[in-house]
């Protein structure tokens, strides 16, 4: 009964959504950055509706990426594509397990960064406003982002890792660490984190993000780490600044689920668009 229970596509998703509810609204009524009371979100079941829909839809399309990649990569040679995805490049056989995870790490947030970086670009930029809409941020916003979006994103740097060499465990065990480490710099937190905010992204460093473009918005990329925003010059944490005014961006949007899925097809609304802040259009 147990083993039918969790082989529902719906499983581990709630375990995760569990898990992180009870820890980062702990911990949000502990250290908030915004410490105004707000009654429960009425979008918070669409959330919960990405939360719970996301791993089953996207599980199969990044299945299919990552295979068609390996074909391309080895020129259509099916036993070496099927050699290399299962065991990962030779030259990384001798690494241990906590090594390879950190390669795939800082890997895979190089390309998060960059990717990140085009989805703010004029040509992409309706896939990631669903992201960037709410004018509230808490910890449950981390999963609010558009099918092409992720998978050209978060799949996307996985696949870059797997490409390269990384084998499936060195990724597989990054899982646990990436959904909480993106969770948590969504979440409600005044966590500046110190001297290290310039090597690590914090709670804070990632809601400037989350502000106007005249602000932040068009900063902080990093995932994880925020040395990277420094390295190429996007670096942005005001001394003893709140990021408070969030949601500054496309006021089109639509308030469900499959109306934020069609909003990128949509065209946008002239006089909308015009009362938003400007935002990035090219890539630097």
């Amino acid at each position: 009964m147990l083993n039918d229970i969790m082989g529902l596509p719906f499983f581990y998703p709630a375990v995760w959504l569990l898990i992180c509810a009870c820890l980062f609204g702990f911990l949000q009524s502990l250290f908030p950055l915004d410490p105004t009371p707000r009654p429960i979100r009425r979008d918070i079941w669409m959330d919960i509706g990405y939360w719970m829909l996301g791993p089953s839809v996207y599980a199969s399309i990044g299945a299919f990426l990552i295979g068609a990649g390996f074909i391309v990569l080895f020129g259509g040679n099916l036993d070496a594509a099927v050699a290399w995805s299962n065991t990962g490049a030779p030259w990384l056989a001798d690494w241990p397990l906590w090594l390879q995870a950190l390669g795939v790490l800082i890997v895979t947030d190089i390309s998060l960064y960059w990717t990140h970086r085009l989805f703010h670009s004029n040509a992409l930029w309706r896939f990631h406003a669903i992201h960037h809409a709410p004018e509230t941020l808490d910890w449950l916003h981390s999963v609010r982002f558009h099918p092409i979006n992720l998978i050209f994103h978060s799949i996307f740097a996985n696949a870059v890792a797997l490409w390269i060499g990384f084998p499936p465990a060195a990724v597989a065990v990054l899982a646990p660490f990436n959904v909480l480490y993106s969770t948590m710099v969504h979440a409600n937190l005044n966590w500046t984190f110190g001297p290290l905010r310039h090597v690590f992204a914090s709670p804070v460093f990632h809601r400037w993000h989350h502000t106007g473009a005249d602000e932040g918005g068009s900063k902080n990329f990093a995932a994880t780490f925020s040395f990277l925003d420094h390295l190429f010059g996007t670096f942005y944490m005001p001394k003893d600044q709140k990021p408070m005014n969030l949601g500054l961006t496309d006021r089109d949007m639509p308030s469900n689920l499959l109306g934020q899925w069609l909003y990128p097809l949509m065209p946008s609304e002239p006089q909308q668009a015009k009362d938003a802040p400007a935002k990035p259009t090219t890539v630097q």
